[in-house]
């Protein structure tokens, strides 16, 4: 079952929020849904189902600057024989 929630944003953030959703090929509503899902620390989403936008790409920058250091520090031990 659903139901309607109403929002007031930024003119601003509105559209930029659309362009997002229309970029990733979805609805701001099903974005919203999903954010505030993992806000709320429910787990509507079946496990069977593939995993929603925010749980493929929560936390991604975060991994690729660990694996950025991770390199770096393998470079410069071999580079300087540490």
């Amino acid at each position: 079952m659903t139901t309607k929630l109403n929002l007031t944003v930024n003119e601003n953030t509105a559209k930029a929020i659309k362009a997002y959703a229309e970029k990733k090929k979805t609805s701001v509503s099903k974005l919203a849904e999903e954010y505030f899902s993992k806000l709320a620390g429910d787990d509507v989403i079946n496990k069977n189902q593939q995993k929603s936008f925010v749980e493929k790409y929560a936390g991604i920058a975060t991994k690729k600057l660990k694996d950025i250091d991770a390199l770096k520090d393998d470079f410069l031990k071999e580079k300087y024989g540490l």
